[in-house]
């Protein structure tokens, strides 16, 4: 009878302990199951998820949200300026009525104008094609920019492109995205072109 009262003493102990050992463990990882949760949490808050800027998608790519930002004011600024100033005498309507989309009225205004003054009528009398490349967007801490950028006007009877630098102002404000009309989510306001110069002759 010694020997089974014994034994149950053991199995006892040895019970005890695994009820233990489960319960630290599971409180362990009770523990690492929170922490893990709240460094999800936490990176959630700093990082998002977006494509590259050939618009392939990144899997699994980080930027932080700072970055994203910055990559989309600029590339909002660019879109416009690569809509309004990049064209030829077909495409131009079309081009100008996506650029309208990312801008107020101050972009129709301008578009007026160079209406009025016969740009349009001139590069279809003459073929011309025009283009716009090393665009240069700066901004300030309000969203007001600065951009620089090269136009290049092509006529079929000219052996070189005029060049010209564009220098414009402007400021961003953050409204809806609306893919693909203004896939950025930004609408540029008091856009004023400061100078339009010469840089090369024919």
């Amino acid at each position: 009878m010694e020997i089974v009262k014994s034994n149950i003493y053991k199995q006892l102990k040895r019970n005890n302990l695994i009820v233990w050992l489960v319960v630290a463990s599971s409180g362990l990882v009770s523990i690492f199951a929170i922490w893990t949760v709240q460094q999800v949490s936490a990176d959630a808050e700093r990082y998002i998820y977006t494509i590259s800027s050939d618009e392939k998608l990144l899997p699994l790519e980080q930027i932080e949200k700072k970055e994203v930002v910055e990559i989309y004011r600029k590339s909002h600024v660019k879109l416009f300026l690569e809509h309004f100033y990049a064209y030829d005498q077909w495409s131009y309507k079309d081009r100008i009525e996506k650029a309208l989309w990312l801008i107020d009225e101050d972009g129709k205004d301008l578009f007026n104008f160079y209406r009025q003054d016969g740009h349009f009528n001139r590069m279809v009398q003459t073929t011309s094609s025009q283009s716009i490349t090393k665009i240069q967007p700066r901004f300030d801490s309000e969203g007001n920019f600065e951009v620089s950028a090269i136009i290049q006007i092509n006529k079929t009877n000219q052996e070189t492109a005029k060049e010209y630098l564009l220098t414009a102002r402007g400021k961003l404000h953050k409204t809806r995205e609306n893919y693909p009309l203004n896939p950025y989510g930004y609408v540029i306001t008091n856009y004023k072109e400061i100078n339009k110069k010469l840089l090369k002759n024919e």
